[in-house]
């Protein structure tokens, strides 16, 4: 399916300089609205798009058939633009801390969103907050979106950035506006006038999004060397900054491949990748998957390029995408 009009359409700091980045918010058909959602559980999706330089945004027609298929399947898809993409603020760097940071903003407001729209079902006369399992958020990207998506930091860390979080950051500003967004969609506004401590509020929520479920969906993975042209990575590492901008946090990433054992992953890419050999992507797949108690998936599709344009690989590749959202709903 073709995305339609974005049922939200705004703009968020980044965690690492406060550089606005353009986002955009989906909602399945006929859930709009959270409190009359016959669906228990929140799911939702991230798709980043390929490398800005080369002309990548949220735009993209291969992020626009990935996120089709998750919005189609249920979940709340949500775009945005790296720095220097469309209409974000700022350039790509050559380091990409910077774009792991615009990613880590948004991956934040996310949790937060589905947060908040938990907190409206479970308050909805139909649901009981106890029947309501925790939310699941995959974790996507394209080609140069997938490589940033696969070096976030745990998700504990990334919830105690809001734990941690005071007036006046980046941060506190996401939260009030995912905070918003909601209410935007049918909030009991009682239930936002009785926060009267904003930043109370933010710890709380950030126990509750440290529970969720995580996943990855990688489309066409770059792999070394191509990677390392890409960004100068020397030691993983987002950085964020503080009050003071002299200051900033340096929180840890993890390895990759660590992080798509670990999580139920897919990893989808063709035979005829330009940018990556297929030997090299089968190499990787499959020491991936032996790894033990590895949740690593792989789907190889005969005939695909890396912008997925030849006659029936995307069909393919939807194929490929729902029969993992039902092995891991």
């Amino acid at each position: 399916m073709h995305l339609p009009t974005p049922t939200h359409t705004f703009t968020i700091p980044s965690l690492h300089d406060g550089v606005r980045l353009d986002c955009r918010i989906y909602h399945p058909p006929g859930q709009v609205n959270p409190s009359s959602s016959s669906c228990q559980r929140i799911r939702g999706a991230i798709v980043a798009h390929p490398y800005a330089p080369l002309g990548g945004c949220y735009d993209d027609p291969v992020v626009g058939f990935v996120a089709g298929e998750l919005l189609r399947a249920g979940f709340v898809v949500g775009t945005f633009n790296f720095r220097g993409a469309g209409g974000s603020d700022g350039r790509t760097s050559w380091t990409g801390r910077p774009e792991l940071a615009d990613y880590a903003s948004f991956y934040e407001f996310m949790l937060l969103y589905l947060h908040r729209l938990r907190d409206t079902r479970s308050t909805s006369s139909q649901y009981g907050g106890n029947n309501l399992e925790a939310a699941q958020l995959i974790l996507g990207g394209y080609s140069y979106g997938s490589m940033i998506a696969s070096n976030l930091p745990h998700l504990d860390l990334i919830a105690d950035v809001v734990k941690q979080s005071n007036h006046g950051t980046p941060m506190y500003e996401i939260y009030q506006i995912a905070r918003d967004l909601v209410y935007c969609l049918g909030e009991d506004k009682d239930i936002l006038e009785q926060e009267r401590n904003t930043l109370e509020e933010m710890r709380r929520a950030a126990g509750t999004i440290q529970r969720t479920t995580v996943a990855y969906l990688l489309i066409s993975p770059i792999l070394p060397p191509i990677n390392r042209f890409l960004t100068l990575f020397a030691k993983l590492s987002l950085d964020i900054g503080t009050l003071e901008s002299a200051q900033r946090q340096s929180i840890p990433c993890p390895q990759p491949a660590d992080q798509v054992c670990a999580h139920e992953t897919l990893a989808l890419y063709g035979t005829q990748d330009t940018f990556t050999s297929v030997h090299k992507l089968q190499t990787w797949s499959k020491e991936l998957r032996q790894n033990p108690s590895s949740k690593f998936r792989s789907v190889e599709i005969d005939g695909a390029g890396h912008f997925w344009i030849e006659d029936g690989v995307r069909s393919q590749a939807r194929d490929a995408i729902r029969n993992w959202l039902c092995r891991i709903h």
